[in-house]
């Protein structure tokens, strides 16, 4: 049976205003994102990001409870983020279907090599490391995978309803999870030390291949 509170608790409880966080949140998420990204989940401590952050423990844990709930917030960022830049890159792309297809793969390229560490990408590091451990890590991001492959799957569509390239319907999603994964394995390689000249001749030739669809 719950008890009654006393006098000051239900005054502490019902008649106090929440205090309002006094630090700048982008900028904790910043500092959060660049620490879980460089050194993962595990390496990473609450203590790590509250110095770099310049921000107390306390008012991350007011704020976000764990770092698992700190690292859900960073993580749906970035993956948001991500989601945004393939939209922007593919769906508002104005060239022919290969165009788009080769500044996809290269604007990955670019992202991969422009970390001096070979970061690879936090989205798919976080998956790896966690995704059989947190399901809601997991559920976040196969809901990224899932609306990049969307994006790519309309642009794929588009370029075969207007017969700029020879596909059956039924062949859409099936390329739009290769280019997906095409990139995917980019990011894997470029993790691994490929080089800039080898990652570059996986987006040639996968333009190349894209471009031996177009119609006659």
């Amino acid at each position: 049976m719950d008890l009654p509170l006393p006098a000051a608790g239900r005054a502490a409880t019902f008649g106090a205003m929440p205090r309002p966080r006094s630090f700048d949140q982008q900028a904790l998420l910043d500092a959060a994102q660049d620490l879980f990204w460089r050194n993962g989940y595990e390496r990473t401590s609450i203590e790590d990001i509250a110095t770099a952050a310049g921000v107390g423990n306390g008012s991350i844990y007011g704020a976000y409870r764990s770092k698992l709930g700190l690292f859900v917030a960073v993580f749906a960022r970035y993956c948001d983020a991500r989601v945004a830049v393939v939209d922007e890159i593919v769906a508002s792309h104005d060239g022919t279907f290969e165009d788009a297809v080769e500044n996809y793969l290269a604007e990955i390229v670019r992202d991969c090599t422009g970390h001096p560490d070979r970061r690879g990408c936090l989205m798919l590091n976080s998956i790896a490391e966690l995704g059989s451990r947190f399901p809601e890590v997991l559920a976040i991001g196969d809901h990224a995978n899932a609306r990049m492959e969307e994006i790519l799957a309309a642009r794929i569509a588009e370029s075969a309803g207007s017969g700029e390239i020879l596909l059956a319907a039924d062949g859409v999603r099936p390329l739009a999870a290769h280019i997906l994964l095409v990139s995917q394995g980019i990011i894997h390689v470029s993790r691994t030390g490929a080089s800039l000249a080898r990652l570059e001749d996986v987006v040639a030739a996968t333009r190349d291949l894209a471009s031996r669809m177009r119609a006659a």
